[in-house]
């Protein structure tokens, strides 16, 4: 059995409060939707209290739109300062193997040879 909670749109409970507001009855307009009287009363009592402002989106019922704004803005701001530690890092690691590891040749021989500090061995001839 599905128990996810249904979503309805802003328009949809705005047209339901106004066709109540007209005069048709709780009934009438939840057997037109398709919608449960009880949440017709519950979307009634945020219209009048509210009015236009009732409704404001998915689930922040009554949270200011400046406080979203405010913790999407400092979410952002993390976000930077996360971003511009992992670039410094990234900077300091690229300086440090430009510095300390260079590049190997073609084969690699020269480069390998040189950290390890032993000879080339001379190859086998086989009679």
């Amino acid at each position: 059995m599905d128990l996810a909670r249904r979503i309805y749109s802003r328009e949809l409970k705005l047209a339901a409060m106004r066709e109540i507001d007209n005069g048709r009855t709780i009934g009438e307009v939840a057997r037109l939707l398709e919608l449960s009287p009880n949440l017709l009363q519950r979307w009634r009592g945020e219209w009048q209290v509210r009015g236009e402002l009732a409704f404001p989106g998915l689930g922040r019922r009554g949270v200011p739109r400046a406080l979203n704004e405010l913790q999407r803005i400092a979410e952002l701001e993390r976000k930077i300062g996360q971003l511009t530690m992992e670039n410094d890092f990234l900077k300091k690691a690229l300086q440090h193997f430009r510095e300390h590891h260079p590049p190997a040749v073609a084969s690699g021989e020269a480069a390998c040879l040189r950290k390890s500090g032993r000879r080339a061995r001379k190859a086998k001839v086989k009679p």
